[in-house]
């Protein structure tokens, strides 16, 4: 274990190290400044993932619409689009690093896209 918690250490290192990292922890201080603002996206952001759990398929393309309207207009404001994007940005390096890692061990899960 050893060895495993000293990579986990370097791999967390350099992801603080990298642009995407430091361009979302920039764009998230930038938003902390108005904390109303910040408010809407967090709440944004909570509807986002109670979406992921909806199982009324009537109220998911309810709430899939509503959301969109919301997302559209919290993206006009310059400091808000920017979060989201720093967010999505370091999210995909993440889901990036995970799905390398995943690729490179050699355990069969069944079920999954890696393996069908």
């Amino acid at each position: 274990m050893d060895d495993i918690t000293k990579y986990m250490e370097l791999l967390i290192r350099a992801i603080k190290e990298s642009s995407e990292y430091r361009l979302y922890k920039q764009a998230e201080a930038d938003l902390n400044e108005d904390p109303k603002l910040k408010l809407r996206v967090d709440d944004l952001n909570r509807a986002n993932h109670r979406l992921h759990t909806q199982k009324d398929p009537q109220k998911l393309f309810q709430e899939i619409r509503g959301l969109n309207e919301r997302s559209k207009e919290l993206k006009r404001i310059p400091q808000v689009n920017a979060y989201l994007q720093a967010e999505l940005d370091l999210c995909k390096l993440l889901q990036y690093i995970s799905l390398e890692i995943n690729g490179g061990i050699d355990i069969h899960v069944p079920g999954t896209a890696l393996y069908e």
